[in-house]
């Protein structure tokens, strides 16, 4: 997620600012309808967010898994990711994209 990180990061903190905002309408006491049209626009920005991240990823990570021969692990990582984690078997080899680097340091 190289050149969209500049993005993504613009969005997130797009986001924030927003959340920020609708904190202090709460703390204002503002009108409970106010508030939930905030979130809806918060909640909204968000799920672009994740549409670009996930974009990026099918783009770029998701074929060089599968080149590799990664598919099943491909498959588990989005299913996790996109509904939910799933819990992994013990054994399981974990993908190793060298399209962006991972958490916890992976590559």
């Amino acid at each position: 997620m190289r050149a969209e990180a500049t993005s993504v990061g613009f969005r997130l903190r797009s986001a924030q600012g927003h959340l920020d905002g609708v904190v202090r309408m709460v703390e204002e006491d503002r009108y409970c309808i106010d508030v939930l049209h905030q979130l809806s626009a918060v909640q909204g920005a968000i799920e672009r967010i994740r549409r670009e991240v996930l974009e990026s990823h099918l783009r770029g990570c998701v074929p060089e898994a599968v080149a590799e021969g990664g598919i099943d692990q491909v498959v588990d990582e989005l299913v996790a990711a996109t509904l939910g984690s799933a819990p992994r078997s013990p054994g399981d080899e974990e993908h190793h994209c060298r399209h962006h680097a991972h958490p916890g340091g992976r590559a």
